[in-house]
């Protein structure tokens, strides 16, 4: 039966129960601590004597067009504008976006801004991955031949953006990511190879990427598809808001506190998905790794520990909000070409 047996494709989850009967400490430790942060509430909260910023949220559209919130402040795409990545396609994923903006300053429809970061499927952004065809007709470098209209694109660099209520958020944007294709993906990097140390600003409000930090929105049973490093330079950047998309499978919300629970989840996975990578067992291996495994006890009554302590300081003692909103994008679902996930918005 698929439900279970382990998915052929690294970008595919397994099903609930396979998760359930093979992996049932893990199951009931990440059951726990999503109830533990529901009770404990969102980690950020909008100023409550400024303007609110509304936040839409897409990636890997992969050539399609969908219906997004006619209105907005600002509309980011996280990469994967394309499926090909040549410099029409792009072009054409770039003139539907344009539309989207707004036609004139205080228009009631289209989106104030539009960031643009590219995905490894956007081959034409990144010179070392064009087509022969493109780049015997390109101009320069960096896509400059496009027609961007009056989109924000972003490549290792940052913007700071104005809002009404002279509000303002920093935003850096980069497409890199851990390779997972052949030389046409666009932005690769070798597997452990650190691309992200101090690439970030310290004051950075939004950042943006292609693709997710290593266990967050990501598909951890495959042995996280995210970058390590990646995760290691959120840690010391801590932003706001954090959107990204590539790993289908991880599309969702995530409400992240900078603290010891999130640490110990984040070791909670790694214990169990890597110490005894999936890809050499399955079944009733897999069962019997995980139940004889008394590390991963200890990490979850830690992990169990630290979520009630940060429940308490929350909702008993009010301490401080200290964190951030973590959003998965992607748009197509899972290993489909269908675009079945919806846009997410996010109030700043």
């Amino acid at each position: 039966m698929p439900v279970l047996t382990r998915p052929t494709s690294a970008f595919a989850p397994p099903s609930p129960l396979y998760y359930l009967l093979f992996h049932p400490l893990y199951t009931l430790l990440t059951t726990l601590h999503t109830l533990l942060l529901t009770l404990r509430g969102a980690p950020y909260k909008p100023p409550p004597a400024q303007l609110p910023i509304p936040i839409t949220c897409i990636s890997d559209t992969h050539s399609k067009y969908l219906r997004v919130p006619p209105s907005g402040e600002l509309l980011i795409h996280a990469g994967d504008l394309t499926n090909t990545g040549t410099l029409n396609s792009i072009q054409q994923t770039l003139d539907w976006l344009k539309t989207l903006q707004k036609p004139w300053p205080g228009s009631r429809d289209g989106y104030r801004y539009i960031l643009v970061i590219a995905g490894n499927h956007d081959s034409y952004l990144d010179e070392r991955s064009r087509s022969p065809h493109d780049t015997r007709t390109s101009k320069g470098k960096n896509g400059r031949i496009l027609d961007w209209g009056k989109i924000i694109y972003l490549r290792h660099g940052e913007v700071t953006l104005t809002f009404p209520g002279d509000r303002k958020l920093k935003i850096y944007g980069a497409p890199q990511i851990p390779k997972c294709g052949g030389k046409e993906f666009a932005f690769q990097y070798e597997r452990g190879q650190d691309a992200w140390e101090k690439t970030v600003p310290d004051d950075v409000d939004v950042l943006v990427t292609h693709g997710p930090p290593k266990w967050h929105l990501d598909v951890a049973a495959n042995g996280g598809l995210g970058c390590e490093h990646e995760l290691r330079e959120c840690w010391r950047v801590k932003p706001t808001l954090h959107v990204f998309g590539h790993v289908h499978s991880g599309y969702g919300m995530e409400y992240i506190w900078w603290d010891d629970g999130t640490r110990l989840m984040e070791e909670v996975k790694r214990e169990a998905f890597s110490a005894y990578p999936e890809a050499q067992r399955s079944g009733v291996v897999a069962l019997l790794a995980e139940i004889c495994n008394f590390k991963l006890y200890g990490l979850g009554v830690r992990l169990l520990i630290a979520d009630v302590k940060g429940v308490l300081w929350t909702r008993l003692w009010k301490g401080a909000r200290n964190g951030s909103i973590m959003v998965n994008a992607a748009l197509t679902y899972q290993t489909t070409e269908t675009l079945r996930n919806k846009p997410q918005t996010v109030v700043l």
